[in-house]
């Protein structure tokens, strides 16, 4: 699981939900992305769908769009969204794939929000993935959806991340990020020897808030001071949090890319 997103109108329960999650697949007839229904006790049940589109190579992050039921964005690893629709066992591009604003060669790109303000305005937030000693990049930007169209503006809010764990490995400060419905920000962690096999380590923080200011432009306010980890999965642990999700009855889901050891689900609740 490379990025999640809770299906609008689903039934929600106790550590219960449905999602659409999307797979870093990168060759011709693999998935992309597959729904999962989740319920307590059982096995989680996934379905592939057939993509309809422009075929991505790594997609690594999905929200959906607040009010438009079944639609969704996705965002591939080199920086490029895909506004895409879910009906039956097909997921559809809608319009052309849009690059991130403010992408460059050899940027990395793991997370990507949605967020709507009460006033209907909605604000696209993402980062780079950083790498180590390398900072990751969060940005925020105004977003317009139509039909078929997707436009992100010149990022309005721009902060610079790290996180104090994990700190061994290749340390990615952002492997993906939710905005919740007061603008809080939370941001997962990860770290990884790249060997497939692991061991990897994770963390959850809640790192800032978006707001809107009186021009209704987004403003990013990263959290002062040290950051201490809402939720932390040593080595010992293994897992590798690279999707984030968040349920109406307060819980949060986690999900990782475990490479060659699968992937993950753990219903949560840290909301601040």
């Amino acid at each position: 699981m490379s990025g999640m997103a809770v299906v609008e109108g689903a039934p929600v329960g106790r550590d219960s939900a449905d999602v659409v999650v999307v797979r870093d697949n990168k060759d011709d007839g693999q998935d992309r992305v597959v729904t999962v229904r989740l319920r307590p006790g059982k096995e989680p049940v996934t379905k592939a769908l057939e993509w309809e589109g422009p075929l991505p190579k790594d997609l690594e992050a999905l929200d959906a769009i607040p009010g438009r039921k079944n639609h969704y964005i996705a965002v591939a690893s080199e920086g490029t969204a895909y506004h895409i629709a879910v009906a039956g066992d097909t997921v559809t591009v809608l319009g052309r794939p849009v690059p991130l604003p403010g992408k460059v060669t050899g940027d990395n790109y793991e997370s990507f929000a949605v967020f709507r303000h009460p006033s209907g305005k909605l604000t696209a937030v993402w980062a780079t993935r950083g790498n180590s000693e390398e900072k990751s990049v969060v940005r925020a930007a105004a977003m317009t959806i139509g039909q078929a169209s997707l436009r992100i503006g010149m990022p309005a809010g721009t902060q610079e991340f790290a996180v104090p764990f994990p700190t061994e490995d290749e340390v990615r400060h952002v492997s993906d990020l939710k905005v919740l419905p007061d603008g809080t920000v939370l941001i997962a962690s990860a770290s990884d020897p790249n060997t497939d096999d692991g061991p990897f380590s994770s963390a959850l923080y809640s790192a800032g808030k978006l707001s809107m200011n009186r021009g209704l432009q987004p403003v990013l306010h990263q959290k002062k001071g040290s950051l201490t980890p809402l939720r932390r999965f040593t080595k010992q642990d293994d897992r590798k949090i690279e999707a984030v999700a968040q349920l109406p009855n307060k819980q949060e889901i986690w999900g990782t890319d475990d490479e060659n050891h699968g992937g993950f689900v753990r219903f949560d609740q840290v909301r601040p």
